[in-house]
């Protein structure tokens, strides 16, 4: 795997930094995967994102990547707060 050349590269102010001068207000910056669930096929990934200018970190209960991210996505457009989003996507009885 080929890595960036390192103009790219940026720590995560700068980077918030130009996302918000270019007019961005919403991105994923970073997901992990920090352990299983008790849930079957299921990983406990955590996400950090911007969010209306905000830096936001939630942990998402899923199956792989794209199931975070299409769990994370309506509650990005809904305006809810980090803990209700925090409280859903954390919470294997919601699943």
């Amino acid at each position: 795997m080929g890595s960036l050349k390192s103009k790219y590269k940026r720590d995560k102010s700068e980077l918030i930094e130009t996302l918000l001068d270019n007019g961005r207000t919403t991105a994923v910056l970073e997901i992990n995967v920090l352990t299983t669930s008790k849930i079957k096929e299921h990983l406990i990934y955590e996400c950090i994102y911007l969010h209306n200018s905000k830096l936001k970190t939630t942990q998402i209960i899923a199956r792989d990547i794209t199931d975070a991210m299409s769990r994370l996505e309506p509650f990005i457009k809904s305006g809810a707060s980090s803990s209700v989003i925090n409280y859903v996507l954390n919470n294997e009885n919601i699943i």
